[in-house]
């Protein structure tokens, strides 16, 4: 499909805007009212600090911000052996409120997107086709410029990456995702989590190993699937010198829609720590009332190390699987939640289960079901795929 006919069509904005129209299901009337100006405002008083790309470079496009997202993002283009133009962080609201008057007269010009963007109401197709025209807004910008040796994308779920990867594939130009997570396939579940696999717009993907590659690949047969494993693992050491006053297991509590798991999870691990004399420690996720918890069980603490714990315990969190690879011992507690599976002698539902399991010797090398290498070995994989992308060699494939 050329990128004229791409822009078109209905399906691909329908695409493009899963994300941003699933959050708009999720919230109020009210909430929607504010999200207009809020939306509007995002667009019509940013800057976009979009870069000039040649023939000669690599482009790699991160949209998604966070500090340990950058890392790795980095990490992987200081391993490309070409010129590469980053684009990340481009967007910068005017802190004077200013308005950007070349948004303003796109967002006027473009007014045939608004029939192409599909919506359950007149107001939620005003809100979304705000959030196109600044996607378009972004593409144009690369559409003017001359077509670079490839593109690699962080997560092409993300709105923006998923356009700039359609138009760019459109063009001959090789596309590239990262993977960026470790990916739950959600069933039935009724979450936006799914665009994670669902969507997958770029050529190539570049798993961290075998379980992701496998759920690509069940849902997108074509595309061209490398493991490369995952170059940075979480840093959970201990303080130097640093030794537990007793062992203790180390509990990772989930998101807040799990809370009832939680309480179920909690309760269980102190059911069997307490009558052993094991302490528990408990790393949180940010939306958790963390307070309110430790009040409640006055028996745990805090503390985000992890790697000296007798035991880890978990539900879906991904630092599970990062704690197999530092050689913890592991056990996820196992709902009808959907998650990343363990074997059945690493999961448990009743305190029962979790007795009798620890008696069973944990899997050898079970890590390697979700990282194919770590750190420098994953660098390696990483250096061979661009080698053989960008010097047009066969790219071996999963």
């Amino acid at each position: 499909m050329s990128t004229a006919n791409l822009l078109s069509s209905r399906e691909t904005w329908k695409d493009i805007l899963f994300a941003d129209d699933f959050y708009l299901s999720q919230r109020t009337e009210a909430e929607k009212s504010r999200l207009l100006a809020t939306w509007y405002k995002d667009f019509m008083t940013s800057d976009f600090d979009l870069p000039q790309i040649d023939a000669d470079s690599v482009v790699f496009f991160r949209s998604l911000v966070r500090d340990d997202y950058r890392t790795f993002f980095e990490l992987v283009r200081d391993n490309v052996d070409f010129p590469c133009v980053t684009v990340q962080d481009y967007k910068k609201r005017r802190s004077d409120g200013r308005l950007n008057l070349a948004a303003s007269k796109f967002l006027i010009s473009n007014k045939k997107l608004f029939d192409l963007v599909d919506a359950r109401n007149g107001f939620e197709q005003s809100l979304l086709y705000i959030r196109s025209c600044m996607y378009k807004y972004i593409l144009d910008h690369f559409r003017s410029q001359p077509k670079p040796k490839a593109v690699v994308f962080f997560a092409d779920m993300q709105p923006i990456e998923h356009l700039l990867a359609r138009h760019f594939r459109a063009m001959g130009v090789p596309t590239v995702t990262l993977q960026h997570g470790l990916y739950v396939d959600y069933g039935d579940y009724h979450t936006v989590n799914k665009i994670n696999y669902l969507h997958q717009p770029s050529e190539y993907f570049l798993s961290w190993g075998p379980e992701t590659s496998e759920l690509i690949a069940r849902h997108h047969p074509t595309t061209r699937i490398v493991e490369c494993g995952k170059p940075l693992i979480f840093n959970a050491s201990p303080p130097p010198g640093a030794k537990p006053a007793q062992p203790y297991v180390s509990l990772f509590l989930d998101q807040k829609p799990f809370q009832a798991q939680n309480i179920e999870m909690i309760e269980t691990v102190l059911a069997y720590a307490q009558p052993r004399g094991l302490e528990v420690k408990v790393r949180f996720h940010p939306s958790l009332p963390k307070a309110e918890i430790l009040l409640r069980y006055p028996g745990m603490a805090e503390q985000l190390h992890f790697t000296d714990a007798a035991l880890i315990v978990g539900h879906t969190s991904s630092l599970l699987y990062e704690a197999l690879a530092l050689g913890c011992r592991v056990m996820r507690f196992a709902t009808e939640i959907p998650a990343i599976p363990l074997p059945d002698n690493s999961q448990f539902s009743t305190l029962q289960e979790l007795e009798q399991k620890l008696t069973l010797p944990q899997e050898k090398d079970l890590w390697r079901r979700y990282f194919t290498a770590l750190g420098e070995d994953a660098l390696k994989n990483y250096r061979a795929f661009f080698d053989e992308l960008l010097n047009n060699r066969k790219v071996m494939t999963a």
